[in-house]
């Protein structure tokens, strides 16, 4: 065996430990639970989440601002030293030196400057504050993204479920009325009217199985695990009695007011652009500043001083009007966030109400649905019986209405859990609150349950 052949053989040696690196890693990543529950899903809200690092990435350049302006009050120290050595005339009288070496400290700090290092620390701190503000109703949003993304892939599995008993009952229709064309029973137009619905709803269920890998794809890029799709999902029980929407909206408006983290990162923007004003108006300030040498020299001449003290004093005289243009830019800008504060006054009261109509709406629907279910389980039973008999044929459009009235229930559920979160997280409140008056415990949704439901309803 050749030496070329020989390096071959080693490299292929070391491909299996290439490949093994990546599982390895990967190894190290704690798996999503089966099933994965809601609780679980909001645990997972981390900092880590592209959203949250860019809103945490402002948030660190706004305080680096505020180090930095910081900085600009304190001393300033510098160390210059310097070696040099020179040849002098030889025609003077004194023969000096051939070494002019030098070392010199400098202290210099600002003393007053009229204004301007409070207007920096007030716009730097306001904007800090602003971007604080930002990340943690960034960090509140995307909670509700995943409590959203959650309930869709829940919505997507129970209307596959539905879809497919419909495209089951649709099928069976369809094969009798063949059987029932050739014997001379039915039509061929009737025929072909049972074929088109059957096709209609494997449409439906080929897109809700879509939906059931499109909407477990979003869920685990909101969870920060890109590929990792739940198979299993546990349905939460949601619970709403001690939560009721106010009598007058005008109550979530004071609120509003007080609590909402969009409206006070706005206002901490609004108190930013005014220091920013108060600064350019204390452009034309003058500056008092003092300063400290100490040196060291090794030839010795007039203005060589072993230390020096002094305190001097800069006052602008003229800039040709960029203070003036300055001033002009900085009043703009305030009357814009200014206006965009009461437009986001607006937008948010605007949602407020929405939310809060869609509330008593939900309220509503969800009362009919009670009524729908208990209409459903007895006509259910009916069918069951009437099968049972040999009355009739199938069960299937009991079953699929029963599904479909599962899906509906789900929805307003779910459409309720996210309208109160979207409340909480407008008006500031802690989203420790939702989880505990919106979630108990995972759903068994079992018949025997249901029935022992309907029965505490009709009684």
């Amino acid at each position: 065996m050749n030496g070329s052949s020989v390096q071959y053989c080693r490299r292929l040696l070391f491909l299996p430990l290439f490949f093994s690196i990546p599982c390895l890693l990967w190894a190290n990543e704690v798996s999503l639970p089966e099933p994965l529950t809601l609780e679980f899903a909001l645990g997972l809200a981390s900092a880590d989440h592209p959203e949250l690092q860019i809103a945490a990435a402002e948030l660190e350049r706004a305080r680096a601002e505020q180090w930095r302006v910081d900085a600009e009050t304190g001393v300033n120290a510098t160390l210059f030293a310097r070696l040099r050595w020179v040849d002098p005339p030889s025609s003077r009288i004194i023969q000096e030196s051939r070494d002019d070496h030098l070392v010199k400290l400098s202290l210099e700090k600002s003393l007053y400057d009229f204004g301007r290092s409070t207007a920096k620390e007030n716009a730097t701190l306001a904007a800090r504050n602003q971007r604080t503000l930002i990340y943690r109703d960034t960090f509140t949003r995307h909670r509700i993204d995943i409590m959203a993304a959650f309930f869709d892939v829940l919505l997507a599995d129970q209307s596959y479920v539905r879809d497919t008993e419909e495209m089951s009952m649709t099928f069976v229709n369809s094969d009798l009325a063949r059987e029932r064309n050739e014997l001379g029973q039915l039509s061929d137009i009737e025929l072909m009217e049972t074929r088109s619905l059957f096709q209609a709803s494997r449409l439906r269920q080929a897109q809700s199985e879509a939906a059931q890998r499109t909407t477990r794809a979003r869920l685990a890029d909101l969870l920060n695990r890109p590929g990792q799709l739940s198979e299993k999902l546990s349905i939460p029980q949601l619970s709403f009695a001690a939560r009721k929407p106010p009598e007058d909206v005008n109550d979530w408006f004071t609120e509003l007011e007080q609590g909402s983290p969009q409206l006070q990162a706005l206002m901490a923007q609004q108190v930013s652009a005014k220091a920013q004003l108060n600064l350019a108006q204390a452009d034309d300030n003058p500056l008092l500043s003092g300063q400290v040498e100490v040196s060291e020299y090794t030839r010795t001449f007039g203005g060589n001083d072993n230390w020096r003290v002094g305190v001097s004093l800069d006052v602008p005289l003229f800039n040709s009007g960029r203070s003036a243009a300055l001033q002009a830019r900085r009043r703009a800008e305030l009357r814009k966030i200014e206006a965009g504060l009461e437009r986001q006054r607006r937008v948010l009261r605007q949602q407020l109400l929405n939310i809060w109509t869609e509330l008593q709406t939900l309220r509503v629907e969800k009362q009919r649905l009670a009524f729908d279910q208990d209409y459903r389980d007895l006509y259910l039973d009916l069918r069951r019986a009437q099968y049972e008999l040999e009355v009739a044929t199938d069960l299937g459009d009991a079953m699929v209405s029963m599904s479909a009235l599962r899906y509906r229930v789900m929805r307003a559920d779910f459409a309720t859990a996210l309208a109160w979160a979207r409340i909480d997280a407008l008006l500031g409140r802690s989203h420790g609150n939702t989880e505990k008056s919106n979630i108990e415990r995972p759903m068994d949704a079992s018949a025997d349950e249901r029935s022992s439901a309907r029965n505490n309803r009709v009684n």
